[in-house]
């Protein structure tokens, strides 16, 4: 029934290693050959990436503190920039209230002097003041 051909049986076994080796050179051993430098690749961005995450944590934490140390620069700047103002707001203060000091003293002086000429006048007139009463009395 079956007839076994051992040079058939030869032939395909000899296409069939033959095939083996064409597809192992031409195409497994390319592909595991790219496989094995893909694997090679992600292994060393891997090892960059842990690199890299340290530098970025370590550029983060300088970042950080030239953050603080100028938050705390503009608090000495703000904090000088306010003890400045008040202090020439303190000058000036003192300035106006020794000008006002000053005009209050000449008004005084000249309301002592008003009131000296008003009590001279005064006195001055007085017999014309005394005078014209008593007429006015001996009018009633």
């Amino acid at each position: 029934m079956l007839d076994i051909n051992l040079g058939l049986l030869i032939f395909t076994a000899v296409v069939f290693f033959a095939l083996i080796y064409l597809l192992n050179s031409i195409l497994y051993q390319p592909l595991l050959g790219f496989i094995q430098k893909r694997e090679d690749l992600i292994k060393s961005d891997l090892g960059n990436i842990a690199q890299d995450s340290g530098d970025v944590a370590n550029s983060l934490n300088k970042a950080n503190s030239l953050i603080s140390e100028a938050k705390g620069e503009a608090a000495k700047i703000r904090e000088s920039a306010v003890t400045k103002a008040k202090d020439a707001a303190a000058k000036e203060l003192e300035i106006a209230q020794s000008v006002i000091e000053e005009k209050y003293d000449a008004f005084v002086k000249e309301l002592s002097g008003e009131r000296t000429g008003l009590k001279k006048e005064l006195v001055s007139n007085l017999s014309t003041y005394q005078n014209s009463l008593q007429s006015k009395l001996k009018n009633i």
